[in-house]
């Protein structure tokens, strides 16, 4: 029973960062996409915003915040995980800060869609890192 409670950390530890770099990097296109095409809404406080369905919903679920980039770190150096998991650990705190430069700063469609084009590159550079370990742990047992 130890031993599948042990298990299951690891495999957790493993998956949770490319969970979370998922659906950061699902954010991250639907963001360029609202930019480009300026979709917008309309608050209740008459702030006009970017019309992001899907990233609204997934923040519904989870929002992803200081305490749950450091559970991350701290299962990646708990547990000794790969380099792709430490990608992901750095992927998710530079999503802090981006994030709050996107909320107090206003900023321009000009440099907003470069950095999130960076960030859903590294986005999807850590998710193809997922991919490729999992791929490679199947075949391993």
């Amino acid at each position: 029973m130890i031993t599948f409670f042990r298990r299951l950390l690891v495999r957790l530890g493993k998956t949770i960062p490319f969970v979370l770099a998922f659906m950061l990097l699902v954010g991250y296109i639907e963001s360029i996409y609202a930019v480009i095409s300026q979709n917008l809404i309309v608050d209740v406080e008459n702030e006009t915003l970017y019309d992001l369905p899907i990233t609204f919903f997934l923040s519904s679920i989870v929002y992803i915040d200081w305490f749950d980039v450091l559970i991350v770190w701290i299962l990646c150096v708990a547990l000794e995980l790969c380099k792709y998991s430490f990608r992901c650990a750095i992927y998710l705190t530079l999503n802090l800060a981006v994030r709050y430069a996107l909320e107090t700063l206003s900023l321009d469609g000009w440099v907003i869609i470069p950095l999130c084009s960076f960030m859903a590159l590294f986005g999807l550079f850590c998710v193809y890192g997922g991919f490729k370990m999992i791929k490679y742990q199947k075949r391993k047992f």
